[in-house]
């Protein structure tokens, strides 16, 4: 099977061009003698609700000519759409997903595994090559990854990849390129405080919403008071 990939913020810096090249897209799709698995990622850079988001007229109509293309089964491609915010897909698009696959955050030994890898990897590669100035300091490795691992819950497998990178900075950085068990310690406290961070916007950009619904319950609600019962403190006999 052939495969092919695309993002949906490729589609909104194309203006006008969008719908031809969703069209062009499909089009090339249905030429593949062995079908297409056609990935589409951030597909909600584009797909988003026609009812309440603000969007384009050129959006909407590449939005359109989507819908349009993927509105029967085919059997010449498949179609996988990848985001973060599903819940902001047009309910035409999520009425078109046969199935939704969930990735969740690693669990404990996803998060074991991964800190392991990423050690290894930024860490105790560099530093056997001996090519790269970089020097680890005598401590028990695979003990200090599983309590890396049982006290980073909640993080991504990038924000972990990340710590693995941050690791060989700090060694990097370091006047003498040796990497220390604190130095380890002080990028993991690091890397929780960022992820909490991160999680308290996410948590204030939900609510936003939300409060901007009930101010506008309550604007409605004032001036539908203000019709029903208007002053006429003003008015003389």
């Amino acid at each position: 099977m052939d495969y092919a990939i695309m993002t949906g913020g490729d589609v909104a810096p194309m203006g006008r061009e969008g719908v031809s090249a969703i069209h062009k897209v499909f089009d090339w799709a249905g030429t593949s003698r062995r079908g297409l698995l056609l990935f589409l990622d951030e597909g909600d850079a584009f797909l988003r609700k026609r009812s309440s988001e603000v969007i384009s007229e050129d959006m909407r109509a590449a939005l359109n000519a989507f819908l349009y293309r993927t509105g029967e089964q085919s059997h010449k491609f498949m179609l996988v759409i990848a985001s973060n915010q599903p819940e902001q897909f047009d309910w035409a698009i999520n009425d078109r997903i046969d199935e939704m696959v969930e990735f969740d955050y690693p669990g404990d030994d996803e998060r074991e595994r991964l800190v392991r890898l990423y050690f290894d990897k930024f860490v105790l590669q560099p530093a056997t090559q001996g090519a790269k100035r970089l020097k680890v300091a005598q401590f028990d490795y695979g003990t200090k990854c599983s309590e890396i691992a049982k006290r980073i819950e909640g993080l991504s497998g990038r924000e972990i990849s990340k710590l693995g990178v941050a690791w060989q900075a700090a060694a990097y950085a370091s006047e003498d390129g040796l990497l220390t068990e604190t130095m380890v310690e002080e990028r993991v406290e690091d890397a929780i405080k960022q992820h909490k961070k991160k999680v308290s916007w996410q948590m204030e950009q939900q609510s936003q919403p939300e409060q901007e619904r009930k101010l506008l319950a309550q604007y409605r609600s004032s001036k539908d008071l203000s019709a029903v019962n208007p002053r006429t403190s003003d008015h003389k006999s």
